[in-house]
């Protein structure tokens, strides 16, 4: 910027003003020697009288070329005092733009110090939001182990009774059922609560290894639709289908919560699907039902921790932690899990399709990763 104005510059008012006085002294000053000289050599010298070359000499020398020269001088001197306006509106523009930069590099300095303090202030927040997290986790994973010892007991004390329920009476019986019932429902909490906390310390890893489909949808299925005997399901698998590349235990786990999942909001009268094929070299399962569907607006929300549809609504029991640990678990096995909804033309049972998508055991398998990583 120092160089810019240096070179624009203007010239001193004084060299203006004594253009100007040139302008004027130097075609006097020429027009008198040109008529002085022209005299000397026609009058004087050769003592002749006044003659047309006499007059033509001195209007050409005398007057025409001191006109001439004060013209040119008064347009050179206009020239300059323009050049010497714009030079100082030049300058005028360089120190405004200097004051505006310098403003500016003090502004993006406090913006820049603002800036740094608001990251160190993120930053901060960040790590008592990662601490609260971290003690968040060991509370619910030493909750849940204090709670599963005790539990433990509770569902072996009633086993024992169990053995002798014949002997006792019909309402004791019914009330024994209850509380295995819902001590089982229990533990089941509870270790869904410890699974979730592993896999967000990133604690469990699956082993993966090929898993055979078809024997693993039927032992599922038959475990798990055993909570509704009356409820119609199919099993459909592609003939001669290839092995997944899994953990086979967690992606048992996975199909048994969308099974849940099924018996939990579709109608007890209504048909369960499970199919399994190959899709564009990968496998491909399905668990679809006949509900009442999944909004497309919740159809992103559904796999998130705690999320439940209608969650004011009783009818349907469940912790919104089931679809969370499923698509937690298929990431972790380098697969995906998505929902379709709705898939049938039924107003009164649209239904939902979960689709999970697993490398097949032929493929290049991907490395085993924490869960935590998913």
């Amino acid at each position: 910027m120092k160089r810019v104005l240096d070179a624009t510059v203007p010239p001193p008012a004084v060299a203006v003003r004594w253009l100007r006085v040139i302008r004027w002294v130097l075609p006097i000053f020429l027009a008198s020697v040109a008529f002085a000289f022209e005299v000397n050599e026609h009058l004087l010298q050769d003592e002749s009288e006044l003659s047309p070359a006499l007059v033509g000499e001195v209007l050409i020398f005398a007057m025409l070329g001191p006109v001439v020269i004060a013209f040119t001088l008064g347009w050179v001197s206009r020239l300059v005092a323009g050049y010497q306006a714009t030079a100082t509106a030049l300058v005028e523009v360089n120190r405004g733009l200097e004051e505006k930069v310098a403003e500016r590099t003090r502004n993006l300095e406090a913006a820049g110090r603002d800036l740094a303090s608001a990251n160190a202030d993120l930053s901060s927040a960040n790590d008592e939001l990662r601490q609260l997290d971290r003690l968040k986790s060991e509370f619910v994973s030493l909750v849940s182990h204090q709670l599963r010892a005790p539990l433990t007991n509770i569902n072996g004390a009633l086993e024992l009774v169990a053995d002798d329920a014949a002997l006792l009476p019909a309402s004791s019986r019914r009330t024994l059922e209850i509380l295995t019932s819902e001590s089982a429902r229990l533990s089941h909490l509870i270790q869904t609560i410890l699974d979730v906390s592993r896999i967000e310390s990133g604690r469990l890893t699956p082993r993966m290894g090929a898993v055979a489909v078809e024997p693993l949808l039927t032992r599922t299925c038959q475990s798990t639709m055993a909570a509704q005997p009356a409820r119609p399901w199919s099993i459909d698998v592609a003939p001669a289908l290839p092995p997944a590349w899994a953990d086979e235990i967690l992606l048992e786990e996975v199909v048994r919560n969308l099974l849940e999942n099924a018996l939990r909001y579709a109608p007890a009268d209504r048909p369960v699907e499970v199919t399994s094929v190959v899709t564009d070299g990968a496998v491909e399962i399905t668990v679809a039902d006949h509900g009442p569907g999944i909004p497309v607006a919740e159809q992103a929300k559904i796999f998130r921790s705690f999320h439940r549809l209608d969650a004011d609504d009783s009818s349907a029991t469940g912790y919104g932690l089931g679809l969370y640990f499923a698509d937690r678990l298929i990431h972790a096995q380098g697969g995906t899990i998505r929902v379709e909804s709705p898939i049938h033309d039924d107003p009164s049972g649209p239904g939902s399709r979960f689709v999970i998508r697993l490398a097949l055991a032929g493929e290049e398998p991907e490395a085993d990763r924490p869960m935590g990583s998913a």
